[in-house]
């Protein structure tokens, strides 16, 4: 588990580990299949997954990610995602530009 949340090679995107059509749980975070869980009501969001997006951060730059969980809460759809360069987050749908061809080599 020593590199749980590495980075991710733009051309293995799609054999990154997820949580699909169900909701997390905590042996889904801790197996790097999820980045949180929601204890309380949530419902998987329809999304196929995992998937390529890019994320809008607070300082208006856009990283590439790959979502690997997506969650109807009471306040909308949460996803976690997997920034290319490693690590994880969390974030809202509004915060998120889903992509559906992939990553643009030229564009990372």
């Amino acid at each position: 588990m020593n590199d749980l949340w590495g980075p991710i090679a733009p051309e293995e995107w799609r054999t990154v580990p997820c949580t699909a059509g169900r909701v997390a749980t905590e042996s889904d975070v801790k197996a790097g299949r999820a980045v949180f869980y929601i204890q309380g009501e949530s419902s998987p969001a329809s999304l196929e997954l995992p998937c390529c997006a890019v994320q809008v951060l607070e300082s208006g730059i856009e990283q590439p990610v790959v979502v690997v969980q997506a969650e109807q809460s009471a306040s909308g759809i949460v996803f976690g995602v997997r920034p290319l360069d490693g690590g994880n987050g969390v974030c809202m749908e509004g915060e998120v530009r889903l992509l559906d061809s992939g990553f643009d080599p030229a564009r990372i």
